[in-house]
């Protein structure tokens, strides 16, 4: 299992990318769903978090699981002041020419499950199982 802490920062997205493919030790190729995984997930948190704030932070978890299922968490450093904790939700009518919002959608389509945990007021945790063998010419 590899973790690491990463600036909140947008900039930061495409480094924190390249280690978890890194921390996969899978191929390119095979890591491609992984990474946009975590991708869509930092950049949810940096957005919608204090993790997005000037010294602000997330936490990414890549662990290698048997089979090469490849689990994911990524945790912010929980609501910006004075805001109520957003929670990760899949919206029920998707407007395709809407910009935004559909990151969770990619992140469903990509995994086996995804989930959250963590509470009110507190660093929200999102998780994602992988299978980067899945045939993706079916998502």
């Amino acid at each position: 299992m590899s973790s690491a802490y990463f600036d909140g920062r947008p900039d930061q997205v495409s480094r924190i990318r390249d280690w978890s493919r890194s921390a996969t030790g899978l191929d390119h190729d095979s890591a491609d769903p992984v990474m946009l995984v975590v991708s869509e997930l930092v950049t949810n948190a940096v957005r919608h978090s204090a993790s997005g704030s000037r010294y602000g932070r997330v936490r990414v978890t890549v662990e290698v699981l048997p089979g090469q299922v490849v689990l994911v968490s990524v945790t912010d450093d929980g609501p910006r002041p004075g805001r109520t904790t957003s929670l990760p939700r899949l919206p029920v009518h998707a407007d395709e020419l809407r910009e935004g919002g559909h990151g969770l959608r990619l992140v469903n389509e990509l995994s086996e499950r995804w989930w959250w945990t963590g509470g009110a007021g507190g660093p929200l945790t999102v998780w994602s199982l992988i299978d980067p063998q899945r045939d993706l010419h079916r998502v």
